[in-house]
């Protein structure tokens, strides 16, 4: 469609750099792109570009705050799902094979009886493990994976890229799917400061330890 739009209007098409009789590229250009981009050498690419992004914004002068934001981004397949699953029960290749499926948190839903629940999110894709400047709100560092993938152990792997390119968090924060003592602990270590949520089950066992859980937790809420 983008392809036709573009043939059909002069002004886009001199938005586009094209002269008044050049035709726009094949549609299919797009596609060829895409699976150029999703292969080892395309993620690699797109990795250097954008470390050379944060080291021209460096080289501005631009100071980054101190404190690091480490998250996931769920990316939706462009696939319909069940002709997709026909076409592979036909011997073809699927539409997207990096795509899976993979659950992206809970949401309250009002069931028949009107009673509140959580109910677990599901998509069908993959993800990005990011590492995001507070203040400048740059994302510093990008880790491509599936969507089935656990967050629990890939918290050291952006930390560390950032730190690479001496950006030098004084904390960090992320939700209580990376509550790993692990990950605590290679903070303390790297003399970083941890402001992942806790879980709620280390406030509410049994134990002499779990006051300093709930010291932790009271002060990721501030």
């Amino acid at each position: 469609m983008i392809e036709i739009l573009v043939n059909d209007s002069l002004s886009i098409g001199l938005f586009l750099g094209l002269c008044a009789d050049e035709k726009a590229p094949a549609h299919s250009t797009l596609t060829l792109f895409k699976n150029r981009l999703v292969n080892d050498a395309g993620l690699k690419a797109c990795e250097r570009l954008s470390d050379e992004i944060i080291e021209i914004v460096q080289e501005k002068g631009v100071n980054f705050a101190k404190l690091q934001v480490v998250d996931s981004i769920h990316l939706v397949a462009d696939v319909n799902v069940r002709k997709d699953k026909q076409r592979q029960s036909e011997g073809k290749i699927s539409r997207d094979r990096d795509a899976k499926w993979g659950a992206k948190g809970n949401k309250i839903m009002v069931g028949k009886d009107d009673k509140r629940h959580k109910e677990t999110q599901y998509y069908y894709g993959c993800k990005n493990k990011v590492s995001l400047n507070a203040e400048t709100r740059l994302v510093t560092s990008i880790l491509p994976e599936h969507a089935d993938d656990y967050d629990g152990h890939k918290l050291r792997k952006p930390v560390d890229k950032d730190l690479i390119k001496g950006i030098e968090a004084a904390t960090v924060a992320a939700d209580e799917g990376y509550d790993g003592g692990e990950h605590h602990y290679y903070l303390s270590q790297k003399g970083i400061n941890s402001a992942i949520r806790p879980n709620n089950y280390r406030t509410k066992k049994k134990e002499e330890n779990k006051e300093g859980w709930a010291k932790l937790k009271e002060s990721s809420e501030d």
